[in-house]
């Protein structure tokens, strides 16, 4: 057992959640795994002791807590609460004879007195030697998060709390957050090696700039500063990935109401709509074969909810939800006019013909039942192949690529890196657009026209145009070089060629935009095109 236990003496806790902006008076609560550990390596820096022992015993520290998430006890009754401010920005306001000034909001989180918030790794054990260290940096953090969170903090050998915010997978009942944590060292060798391996058609001073952010150690990585990482246009660090966390809800920041001293916990964040994943292997799938991996995505998936025997036919039935298996109580596929169900993405995130990304997108929103399915995805294989993990000395091993969830949110949460998920009014196609039903006389872009209505998301003035090209890697390929079959699933298909289109619409839309035959498992997908010039059909 190994944790730390915070005093706040101000009663504040002052933290703006990664990628969120301080203007929207979000707190990052509880403190996360990722701003934790950066506290200790703060406070080795702080501390002056810079000898190679204490560096070597920084390093051993980090690692063992990198390898484990842990779990709080928080302080119930706190207030999310905020301050307003008008500061001065350095122009002039001819009009008003002063200077202009700009709306500031300053969140935090209000903590009930004498109560401390305590974060424990259970099955953590440091050693004499590690301990006393731990115990030097813990009585060094002056303050976690922004500098007006004053804390004290003491490192415990012994806690016999109970936690009210655990990982998910220790099945806890309560609401899902999500959490920013480190990757353990395994995991980030694992994940450099790959994102390194993605730099090869990158100019060297590009390659340069990136590398820095990757260093090879991941106390390293987790010293730099959260603007290195924006520089290069990191969605996340690459060093950490999005932990979900079950948290009871009075263990939750609640809101006062401005007519009444009553407390109020906060309403349910709005659900998840997509999971995205990271692809580690070699070779890559080709994006040329989105469709199986899109199958193999969403197999995947139904395996973690289990099986069960149909009474009617004998076979086995999975037990996910509609949202994911696509299927009714009779096993048919849904007629779901708005598409409500599971999309399952693959991506050519970084252009080189190679998927490197699958996301999963369900419009309903993704539960808590549905996070825990998909959070247990590590790895895929193509069907009729062993299970690596059962294959003995004389049995080949599958095709098998790893995957690393790398968190849950909304489209906009991952426009930065992945481009299905932008927002723009030109669209191009990179996998074949194939047609759901007979194609008329007016051909592709009709039937284009026609789902899109279907959708909801058809505009007056959207042209559409066919030009039975895909760039897939900086080469033209044509739908004939794609795979454009499901193996299984009883979807009558009418359309075996396909085409590819440019869509311009009047107004921006947000991705993902897929649709047409096979769009729930990567056909039919489309990125921003905002340099195509189409002049309509």
């Amino acid at each position: 057992m190994f944790a730390l236990s915070f005093q706040f003496p101000a009663r504040r806790y002052h933290a703006t959640p990664w990628g969120r902006a301080v203007n929207e008076a979000e707190v990052a609560w509880p403190p996360e795994p990722w701003r934790l550990l950066r506290s200790l390596i703060a406070a080795h820096w702080r501390k002056g002791d810079h000898s190679d022992e204490s560096e070597q015993s920084l390093q051993q520290l980090i690692q063992v807590l990198a390898r484990e998430l842990p779990v709080y006890e928080l302080p119930t009754g706190g207030i999310h609460a905020h301050t307003r401010h008008y500061m001065p920005i350095g122009v002039l306001d001819k009009n008003a004879g002063r200077e202009k000034t700009a709306l500031v909001f300053d969140a935090f989180a209000r903590l009930p007195k004498d109560k401390p918030l305590t974060v424990a790794w259970p099955d953590v054990t440091l050693d004499p030697q590690l301990f006393r260290y731990a115990t030097d940096l813990a009585s060094s953090i002056g303050y976690l998060g922004r500098a007006e969170s004053w804390t004290e903090c003491t490192a415990l050998k012994e806690w016999n709390g109970v936690p009210n915010c655990v990982p998910l997978d220790r099945a806890m009942h309560g609401h899902p957050i999500r959490l920013l944590a480190p990757l353990s060292p395994a995991e980030y060798r694992e994940a450099r090696d790959h994102l390194i391996a993605g730099l090869r058609p990158k100019s060297k001073a590009v390659q340069n700039k990136i590398l820095r952010t990757l260093p090879e150690r991941l106390v390293d990585a987790l010293t730099l500063e959260t603007a290195d990482y924006q520089a290069q246009g990191w969605s996340r660090p690459p060093a950490s990935r999005e932990a979900i966390y079950s948290m009871k809800p009075e263990a939750a920041l609640g809101v006062k109401s401005r007519n009444t001293s009553q407390r109020q916990t906060h309403q349910r964040r709005e659900l998840p709509t997509v999971a995205r994943f990271l692809v580690a292997g070699r070779p890559l799938p080709r994006v040329e074969d989105s469709i199986k991996i899109g199958e193999l995505m969403r197999l995947a998936a139904l395996s973690k909810f289990g099986w069960e025997k149909d009474g009617a036919t004998g076979r086995n039935r999975p037990k996910a939800p509609w949202q994911v298996s696509g299927r009714d109580k009779d096993r048919k596929p849904l007629k779901d006019p708005q598409h409500a169900h599971a999309f399952w993405l693959p991506e050519d995130a970084d252009g080189d013909g190679w998927i490197d990304h699958i996301s999963v997108f369900i419009a309903g929103g993704m539960d808590l039942n549905v996070q825990r399915a998909l959070d247990r995805i590590t790895r895929l294989w193509m069907p009729g192949t062993h299970d690596p993990e059962d294959s003995g000395p004389d049995v080949a091993a599958a095709d098998e690529w790893r995957l690393a969830l790398e968190g849950f949110g909304k489209p906009a949460d991952f426009a930065g890196s992945a481009p299905i998920f932008g927002t723009s009014t030109r669209w191009r196609s990179t996998t074949p657009f194939l047609a759901s039903g007979h194609l008329k006389a007016a051909g592709y872009p009709k039937e284009a026209r026609r789902l899109l209505k279907m959708r909801g998301i058809y505009q007056e003035g959207t042209e559409i145009r066919a030009t039975g090209e895909i760039e897939v890697g900086g080469t033209s390929r044509r739908p004939v070089h794609f795979h454009r079959f499901r193996s299984r699933g009883g979807e009558k298909q009418f359309d075996a060629e396909g085409t590819s289109l440019h869509i311009a619409f009047p107004s921006p839309i947000e991705g993902p935009l897929a649709f047409g035959y096979g769009s729930h498992f990567g056909l039919g997908l489309f990125v921003p095109d905002d340099h195509d010039e189409g002049d309509g059909d």
